[in-house]
């Protein structure tokens, strides 16, 4: 849970940076770095910070194409499809969503034949509809204080 503004200042950082130390937090915040080390820890063991983790750049690592990919499951495919996601190394992302299809799985892949085998070990489980990404305009956005 978030206490205050000063809460709200240090989650702000952690999300530009999570490498930051807590005395460079309390600097910035006013506060002590112990004072940064409690708050910081009180939101982590209520998993409002879940987790700190490294941003790679997919391109770096040979993986030059990537894609939403929109997927159509029926109620009796559903579980043991989501089951199975650990089968798709390739896979960066998956939400449940509404609508006619209800999973928006995000992927990055090598090359346009690749994409081609995952469209075809997907379409095992349903109808999926391909979105090639052409440019990430924002990642990664931050939670910020509400107005």
């Amino acid at each position: 849970m978030v206490k205050d503004e000063l809460d709200w200042k240090i989650l702000e950082l952690l999300q530009e940076n999570a490498r930051l130390s807590f005395a460079q937090i309390a600097r910035e915040v006013g506060l002590s770095p112990s004072a940064v080390a409690e708050r910081v820890q009180r939101m982590e063991d209520t998993e409002l910070i879940m987790g700190y983790t490294a941003n790679v750049d997919p391109t770096k690592l040979g993986w030059s194409l990537s894609a939403f990919i929109m997927m159509s499951v029926n109620r009796i495919n559903f579980q043991p499809f989501t089951d199975s996601l650990d089968q798709y190394p390739e896979m960066v992302s998956c939400t449940r969503v509404t609508g006619k299809d209800c999973l928006i799985m995000k992927f990055h892949l090598k090359d346009s034949k690749h994409l081609e085998e995952v469209i075809n070990r997907l379409a095992q489980h349903g109808d999926p509809t391909t979105l090639l990404i052409l440019n990430e305009l924002m990642q990664h956005g931050k939670v910020t204080m509400p107005i």
